[in-house]
This record gives C-alpha cells, sequence and structure tokens, in this order.
C-alpha cells in the first residue's frame, strides 16, 4: 500500500466459533489528520485480547462489529501529530485504537504509558489492563490476606501470571490452571507459583484435593466451562471469594453453556464477584506504584508471544482463540 494509507485489520464476515484468518480481510484508508481538540497517533504494539471475540458475538458493551468494521484493539500508540491540548508529538500513550496503523483520539479513554524500567510493552501486559485485572480485584473484592491459598485458571497469561505472582508477594500460596506442560514448567520456575497443573493430562480434582486439602480461599476464574465447575463445586474453601474475570471457553460458542451447580456456594458462605476492570481505574496509580517497584526488585515475570507486522494480527488472533498463545499476545506494528 501506499505510504499515505492506514492500513486496517476489517472484519469480513462475523465468526462461526473459533475465527479464522479469513474472517478478516486488510484494507485501508487515508492517513487522517487531527481536527482541534485530537490527536493523531501511530500504533505501535498491538494487543490481542479475548474479550475482542466476545464483542464480536455482540456479548460485550461495545456492541457487534459488522462486516468492513475495522476491527477493534488496544494498544500502546506514539502521538505524532495534534491539535488536543494535553497530548503532544512524541508523548506514547496507551488507547484503544482499533487494528490499523493510525488512529484520531479526542483524549478519551487514553492513558500515558508508564512501565518504569519495564519494556513499554509491558503497558498491555502486565503493567496494564491485564495486570490491573489481577491487582484490583485481588486487593479489593477478593480482599487477599497473608497465609490463603489462591488457585488462578490460564495462570500463564498476563492475568493468571499477575494473580500469582501478586498472591506471592502478599505471603500467600499460589496454584495455576495451564494447557501445556511447557506452561506449566514457566508458570512454576519463573513465575514462581507453588504448583502448576497441566488441564489436559493431571487429574485436576485429584491434585486440587492434594495441593489445596482445605479447598481455594481464592478461585481467580479467567476461563469459565470445566475448570470453573470443578473448583466451584468441589474445592473451594469456606469463606472463599470467587472472581469471575474471563470466560473464554464460552465466547467461541453460538449459546453460553449451562452453569454448575451453586449449592457449594452457599456450603462455603462463598462470595461470588463478577469483575469488570473498567470499574477499578481508581485504583490505577497505586497498581502502578506498586508493580513498577515489584519488576525492579526482581519480582514480577511475563512472557509475551509477539509477531510482526499488522498484517499478522488474524492468524494471531485465531492462535490466541485455539489456546495456543503462550503468554501476553501482541503485534508490534512500527518502531
Amino acid at each position: 500500500m501506499s505510504d499515505n494509507i492506514n492500513r486496517q485489520v476489517l472484519v469480513k464476515k462475523l465468526p462461526n466459533g473459533i475465527p479464522a484468518e479469513d474472517d478478516f480481510e486488510m484494507g485501508g484508508s487515508p492517513i487522517p489528520d487531527p481536527v482541534e481538540g485530537t490527536f493523531r497517533a501511530r500504533t505501535l504494539v498491538l494487543s490481542l485480547d479475548p474479550y475482542i471475540r466476545a464483542v464480536m458475538s455482540g456479548r460485550h458493551f461495545y456492541g457487534a462489529p459488522q462486516p468492513g468494521d475495522v476491527m477493534r484493539g488496544r494498544s500502546v500508540a506514539r502521538v505524532d501529530a495534534s491539535r488536543h491540548p494535553q497530548y503532544r508529538e512524541g508523548d506514547v500513550v496507551v488507547m484503544e485504537s482499533g487494528m490499523q496503523d493510525y488512529v484520531i483520539s479526542n483524549g478519551g479513554d487514553v492513558h500515558r504509558a508508564d512501565t518504569g524500567t519495564a519494556p513499554v510493552s509491558t503497558a498491555l501486559g502486565v503493567l496494564g489492563m491485564p495486570g490491573l485485572t489481577a491487582y484490583a480485584a485481588l486487593l479489593g473484592p477478593a480482599q487477599i490476606k497473608e497465609g490463603e491459598t489462591v488457585v488462578v485458571s490460564a495462570a500463564s497469561g498476563a492475568v493468571g501470571s499477575m494473580v500469582g505472582q501478586i498472591a506471592k508477594i502478599k505471603g500467600c500460596r499460589a496454584i495455576g490452571i495451564v494447557g501445556s506442560d511447557d506452561k506449566s514448567a514457566w508458570t512454576e520456575t519463573e513465575a514462581g507459583f507453588d504448583a502448576c497443573l497441566n488441564r489436559k493430562t493431571d487429574d485436576l480434582h485429584a491434585r486440587l484435593t492434594e495441593l489445596a486439602s482445605d479447598g481455594a480461599d481464592i478461585f481467580f476464574d479467567n476461563t469459565g466451562g470445566e475448570i470453573q465447575g470443578l473448583v466451584m463445586t468441589k474445592h473451594l474453601a469456606l469463606n472463599s471469594r470467587v472472581i469471575l474475570s474471563g470466560l473464554i471457553t464460552q465466547y467461541n460458542l453460538a449459546e453460553s453453556p449451562p452453569g454448575p451447580n451453586l449449592g457449594n456456594l452457599c456450603k462455603m458462605r462463598t462470595t461470588v464477584f463478577g469483575f469488570v476492570v473498567y470499574d477499578f481505574e481508581h485504583m490505577r496509580a497505586r497498581f502502578l506504584t506498586d508493580a513498577k517497584r515489584w519488576y525492579a526488585e526482581g519480582k514480577i515475570k511475563f512472557k509475551e508471544d509477539m509477531t510482526e507486522g499488522l498484517e499478522t494480527a488474524p492468524a494471531q488472533f485465531s492462535k490466541l482463540m485455539h489456546g495456543n498463545n503462550f503468554g501476553k499476545t501482541l503485534v508490534k506494528v512500527a518502531d
């Protein structure tokens, strides 16, 4: 494409089941110019997240896209032209940009990338929305306490790995559940979990009974599905707290599956909290202060699954929704 074209990943058709590359197509439009009160930003690193699939299914408050629309996506971007009083050329920000090279913004839902000594890409991962999700949920509604046992699904991802690492920092035991031996090994050896189970090869019921005989004080659920059903019906401690953060097992389904038997929640006096990170923006400054310090002290590790080039985004998104990613799923778009 010409240098004056804004490349875009467009919805070709809404997916049936797990998204495939041919559900998307590359398109373009003239690079836009900012008007008074707006700025233009160049996408540097694009974040691919499971919620995008929920958006495509019409199960998200953003609303479902239509064929020809630019795919949603959050990114680290650099301001390259500005007529906005609070943003200058060269500022590096985190924003909802969509899957495209350039975007115009009025400054809404934008904040400056602040990662301290960590790479700027972590503003989309452990020092970004996923990290804030883990932090705000554990320190907020979960009310984490020293000595507790925390069980987290999708434990090698950006949210799950931060859940376990924050739990360890707070003096708790962390038990993860992942989908491969490689992910399990990384979660234990690098992220420092006490144990991490492979849902495909381990007997989860037997292993959780062994590792958490009194049950999980906090169950941080990023997946839903069979793991959710097992932990919520058989492996909760008295006065436990469940954080419902993600439901990736449901996003590719045409209809929502039936839920687990909730009798055990009453028996164990469990509190269940439906967590949406956008409700906890007031904790961002505190989170960044703590997380940047923890990273500098070597207490926070992260794993990224990054490809290069905007055109790789459809395949990378499909890989994520197949569960074949390892770590935070990203696309490098520009330097």
